[in-house]
């Protein structure tokens, strides 16, 4: 069979793809992730009287901030799953909430008394709050791993680092309903890490994981 005869075989067994599929497929592997991060956490660690929590601004400051990451591993991850697709600008869209957060945590630092610095920043958990961020992300990440797998990314090692953060920004949302932790100083220092190990971790992964 000549090679026109394979191509026009091929095209006429070609079927139009469906509106949002790349959203769709990235939402249910999202969803799936999540719920298992979820229950991890209520097995694993509890959670803490969200009756009282959700009363302080300190823990809507630390939603805002994970889930603010979280957003902008969306807008990437949509980008990078596609052939060609590339951040561009929207590469930038992190330091936003970043910038916001240190701002705040200089300014509780700068208001605080010196004995109190080392409070602020470490808080209880500090050793242990980057690691139990990663270990909540990790099924996140391995969701969407999945999810790529069924796409076409090309820059593969941009597609994980999108994917890790997307999965640490919502790991971390889901670990803030157990920590107790009020400071931004310590929020904007070991939140941070735990999602950039996750950001790591899905960069070291994406080209070994996303590969045709």
């Amino acid at each position: 069979m000549r090679t026109e005869d394979v191509i026009d075989k091929l095209s006429l067994e070609l079927r139009p793809v469906r509106k949002a599929a790349v959203e769709r497929r990235l939402a249910g592997a999202l969803a799936g992730g999540a719920l298992l991060s979820l229950v991890i956490l209520a097995v694993w660690l509890g959670l803490q009287p969200l009756g009282k929590a959700v009363a302080l601004s300190s823990f809507w400051m630390k939603a805002g901030f994970t889930l603010a990451l979280a957003g902008a591993g969306w807008v990437l991850i949509r980008r990078l799953a596609r052939p060609e697709g590339a951040a561009g600008a929207a590469g930038y869209l992190v330091l936003a909430p970043l910038g916001v957060l240190a701002a705040l945590a200089a300014l509780q630092i700068a208001a605080a008394a010196p004995h109190d610095y080392a409070r602020l920043v470490l808080g209880a958990t500090w050793l242990k709050c980057p690691f139990r961020i990663l270990a909540l992300s990790a099924p996140l990440l391995s969701a969407l791993i999945l999810g790529l797998r069924g796409l076409a990314p090309t820059r593969l090692a941009a597609a994980g680092s999108a994917a890790g953060l997307l999965a640490g920004g919502l790991g971390a949302t889901v670990y803030g309903l157990y920590c107790q932790e009020t400071s931004a100083a310590f929020v904007a220092t070991w939140y941070t890490l735990g999602v950039g190990l996750c950001a790591l971790l899905g960069r070291l992964a994406g080209p070994r994981l996303l590969r045709w």
